[in-house]
């Protein structure tokens, strides 16, 4: 069998092997800086210095650096510590059975910080051609999938539990010239197989409000999932116009859209708090969801110096990043329903609305490594990073607060094989938000405010101050195929 076609299987086998852990890896898409060890390592600084696999998500045009058959597999794990401490209401609450306000007041945190599952493998292949180098694999956002907080806590009518899961499956293509450019492209498919959100919703069907805890709270969840998921690109390159000096820019250059559909169920709350209902209270009759949604575009643009040797490997390099997010494209989730509720008597089921009114983002990132031993690179960096969450939409979903954050990474290298660490934690700004000016309000299917509520508006959810911040752990390894004999990738960055 010739070997060009050998290689073309291997590289088909190995992307089937990508396409199946994209699946199992995350979540849905609100991204905090990851989704690579080199990367982290520079504090994101990672746009024109990406010298693995991971340049089919961060810039394409730099996978030209990859020779020859190579398998690059990235493992992330990331800690999401958010903690949310309700504030004290100037509204009246009322004697609820099994429930205590100064238990709404104490800060709640997410009960599974640790998300383990951000997986990326992607194989690249040159197929023998001098200028060319094509790449497939499979990755998810760097973000948490899965959150859970009490029932009982202070934030239950803004979040209970998030499942989520987005895969994107990518194929990429780069041509360049060693050393001088690299221009390249990644088309992507993005689907949402699972997308399930709980909250806490007050059933009362009449004029009284409560701010904790309602004499007929039920947890709502909304399930949904677009498998028919929708198309995306990345374009990116590099240029080397000095021998010391990169500058590089990459983005994904329209928003991804997602439609998913579902359904709504509902449950009881803690048991001996509130309201029991039965199964036939709680069922909804042709419960049906679906929700429109986008997720941003980005640009980024990068200046590098670097300090290569006579041999063309580089001694040490330092590189900045200015990166654009699009995430004015997220206005709301409006979850458009049909269906009865037969908590009381059928009922029509309503839109359930949540805004989130965000903004677009500018973040600057500034990182570098050095050569300290042979085969043994360290790096180091630093990012700053705007808020998209304005202060009274704030929520518990995905926090988008004012960032800052700071990274250390290693690589060794060792014949054809690379590895990589990274960990980076990231710092986000408290924030309060108060009861006059929360805007992320209680949902009353039965008896929407103002209505249903003497006139007055709903009282917000997300009065109250939220704590975050976030720690990631990342490793890659890296393989090239074809021996001693295989052609040689090009000088390595950090």
């Amino acid at each position: 069998m010739p070997k060009v076609a050998l290689n073309a299987r291997r590289l088909a086998a190995l992307v089937a092997a990508g396409q199946l852990l994209a699946t199992s890896a995350f979540s849905a898409g609100f991204e905090v800086p990851g989704n690579s060890a080199g990367g982290i390592g520079r504090g994101m600084a990672w746009t024109a210095a990406v010298d693995d696999g991971s340049a089919l998500a961060h810039n394409p045009g730099a996978l030209t650096r990859l020779k020859g058959l190579q398998l690059t597999y990235q493992h992330q794990l990331l800690w999401d510590n958010t903690t949310f401490t309700r504030s004290k209401s100037a509204v009246p609450q009322d004697n609820i059975g099994g429930t205590s306000s100064a238990e709404a007041l104490q800060p709640s945190s997410n009960q599974s910080a640790l998300f383990p599952l951000g997986a990326m493998l992607v194989a690249s292949h040159d197929f023998g051609l001098e200028d060319w180098v094509f790449a497939l694999g499979g990755y998810g956002p760097s973000s948490s999938g899965y959150k859970e907080y009490d029932t009982q806590g202070g934030q239950r009518y803004m979040l209970t539990k998030l499942d989520a899961l987005v895969a994107y499956l990518s194929a990429s293509a780069a041509y360049g010239k060693k050393d001088k450019f690299g221009v390249g492209a990644t088309l992507q498919w993005a689907t949402m197989p699972k997308t399930d959100m709980s909250l806490v919703v007050d059933a009362s069907t009449g004029p009284q409000q409560n701010p904790y805890y309602g004499p007929n709270d039920v947890v709502a969840t909304i399930r949904l999932k677009d498998m028919a998921g929708s198309f995306s690109a990345i374009l990116g390159g590099w240029w080397r116009p000095h021998r010391n000096v990169e500058v590089a820019a990459s983005g994904r250059v329209m928003p991804i859209k997602f439609h998913a559909t579902g359904d709504v169920t509902m449950g009881n709350d803690r048991a001996g708090a509130g309201a029991n209902f039965g199964d036939k209270e709680l069922s909804i009759t042709d419960s049906y969801a679906e929700l429109d949604m986008k997720l941003a575009p980005t640009a980024a643009f990068a200046i590098r110096y670097l300090q290569p040797r006579d041999d063309g490997s580089i001694a040490w390099d330092v590189e900045v990043d200015a990166v654009w997010e699009g995430w004015r494209v997220m206005n709301d989730y409006t979850v458009k329903t049909s269906g009865a509720i037969n908590l009381f008597a059928a009922t029509p089921m309503p839109t359930v609305a949540i805004p989130k009114r965000w903004n677009d983002t500018w973040s600057v990132r500034l990182g570098g490594s050095a050569e300290v031993a042979r085969n043994l690179r360290v790096s180091a960096g630093a990012l700053w990073e705007q808020a998209a969450t304005p202060l009274n939409y704030s929520h518990l979903d995905f926090p988008s607060f004012e960032r800052y954050g700071v990274g250390l990474g290693a690589r060794y290298s060792h014949g054809n094989l690379v590895a990589s660490v990274g960990y980076s934690h990231i710092f986000q700004l408290s924030r309060t938000a108060t009861e006059d000016y929360g805007k992320v309000e209680i949902q009353r299917p039965l008896s929407a405010c103002p209505d249903g509520c003497d006139g007055h508006s709903a009282i917000p959810a997300n009065a109250g101050t939220f704590d975050s911040s976030f720690d990631l752990v990342s490793w890659t390894v890296g393989y090239r195929f074809g021996g001693p004999d295989a052609p040689a990738a090009a000088a390595p960055a950090p």
